[in-house]
């Protein structure tokens, strides 16, 4: 049975990073394990190396001992094209739509359709059979709720009432009062206009409950559980995730929550001892003034590394005590960021399925 994870969070966090380098930690454990990326900035493809599609690319360099590790990048408006000819009558059927200017722009900028692909993906990469795991790197959101609230934007366009109350007007069966109003939209949008809005209407009418039943079996799929939620937290700014509203959104839709990845987290201070003055070595030509500056700076470096990795780990604690079950992961920073495979395998040994970090 194929396991689903699900990496949400706010945009800034190193999601990406995070779920790519989760992917590696489960085939080098000997999952065959797929991730999914939102990323268009490609900073993924980069790291793994490759150049990423709408469909899984393998990606090579991990230890023999590994399983098969794959990864792709959501091609939004390829998915909802697939999805038509899936769903549409006949061949004519799927290409009237696909030339429909409306759908274009359903498929490329409606409100919620990158995350309803991104779980239509998921469940088709599911279905395949092909992988052990497949690793869900989440579309950046304000809120981490957004991911929920988009699918449902989406059946709401699917409504077969709501569609079927849009094409009302042409058969005559609505008030004088809607069709007053519909005829000054007709007006001043044109004919040309209201004629391809109906042609949309009509032909994706006929999709609705193909998607619909696809939509339903996709809100299954993440209730069941194969599925578990992770979010991925900033070390030094928790707040930003919204920590509190995500679990309760999950609990109220009955989804599995599995810990915290908190990112960016600073290593503890290794210092022996603390500096002194007797440490430090001016360099030849350093004027008094000049040398007393560094040498104050350089003095408090340990000092704020060890403030800067307790702060971390005091934000860690405070996101466990809003959830006292919930498992949590640091993930050490990486100053310039991870760039490479190599970069991952080095996040790798901290995540998932490695043991929670003690605080």
């Amino acid at each position: 049975m194929t396991s689903v994870m699900v990496c949400c969070g706010v945009g800034g966090t190193g999601k990406t990073t995070t779920a790519a380098a989760l992917a590696v930690a489960h085939a080098m454990a000997g999952k065959r394990t797929v991730v999914l990326t939102i990323d268009p900035a490609r900073r993924l493809a980069t790291a793994l190396g490759v150049e990423l599609g709408n469909d899984p690319v393998p990606i090579a360099g991990l230890p023999p001992e590994a399983a098969p590790l794959a990864g792709l990048m959501l091609d939004r408006k390829g998915t909802w094209d697939a999805l038509v000819r899936r769903y549409a009558r006949d061949d004519a059927h799927a290409a009237r739509l696909l030339a429909n200017p409306y759908y274009q722009s359903v498929a490329t900028r409606l409100t919620g359709s990158h995350e309803y692909m991104a779980i239509e993906k998921l469940h088709e990469l599911v279905e395949s059979g092909a992988w052990d795991l497949v690793v869900l790197d989440t579309p950046p959101a304000q809120h981490v709720v957004d991911f929920f609230e988009a699918p449902e934007r989406i059946e709401a366009l699917l409504d077969k009432g709501a569609v079927s109350a849009l094409l009302r007007p042409r058969s005559g069966l609505v008030g004088a009062a809607t069709r007053r109003a519909l005829a000054l939209v007709e007006r001043l949008a044109g004919d040309q206009v209201m004629a391809g809005i109906t042609e949309f209407f009509e032909l994706f009418g006929e999709l609705s409950v193909g998607l619909q039943s696809r939509s339903a079996a996709v809100a299954e799929l993440l209730r069941s559980d194969a599925t578990r939620f992770l979010l991925v937290t900033d070390a030094g700014a928790p707040e930003r995730s919204d920590a509190l509203g995500f679990l309760e959104e999950l609990h109220r839709r009955r989804m599995r929550f599995h810990g915290f990845l908190v990112n960016r987290t600073a290593p503890r201070a290794s210092f022996a001892r603390p500096l002194g003055a007797t440490d430090l070595v001016r360099p030849p030509g350093l004027s008094d003034v000049a040398w007393a500056d560094w040498e104050r700076a350089l003095l408090e470096v340990p000092r704020l590394a060890a403030e800067r990795a307790r702060a971390h780990r005091e934000n860690a604690r405070a996101l466990r005590d809003r959830a006292p079950d919930a498992a949590i992961w640091l993930v050490p920073e990486v100053p310039g960021g991870v760039r490479t495979l190599e970069g991952l395998v080095g996040l790798a040994g901290s995540l998932p399925p490695a043991p929670p970090t003690a605080l």
